[in-house]
């Protein structure tokens, strides 16, 4: 009875604790009093998105099976890291 007991008493403080997170979330809503404002441009989305396919088919052509392996990789990897930043660093705002 007391097995019993004590497991009901941790599952409802158990199910308490994971609840009161959820009910303190609230909307905070926009920053700084602006409406529902696009945070970058649809030029900036497009550029972004153009950067992230060249980054994609650079790191798909860095993984083929008959690519090299190694140091090699890793570096050709790391130049298709850069040129994304650069790429996105290049985008409009």
């Amino acid at each position: 009875m007391k097995a019993m007991l004590t497991s009901g008493v941790l599952a409802v403080v158990f199910a308490t604790v994971m609840a009161v997170p959820a009910v303190a979330a609230k909307d905070k809503g926009p920053k700084h009093g602006r409406a529902d404002t696009a945070k970058h441009s649809a030029a900036h989305d497009a550029a972004v998105q153009q950067c992230t396919a060249a980054y994609e088919a650079s790191a798909a052509a860095a993984h083929a099976p008959n690519s090299p392996t190694g140091k090699v990789r890793m570096r050709a990897m790391h130049a298709a890291a850069e040129a994304k930043k650069a790429c996105i660093a290049r985008a409009p705002k």
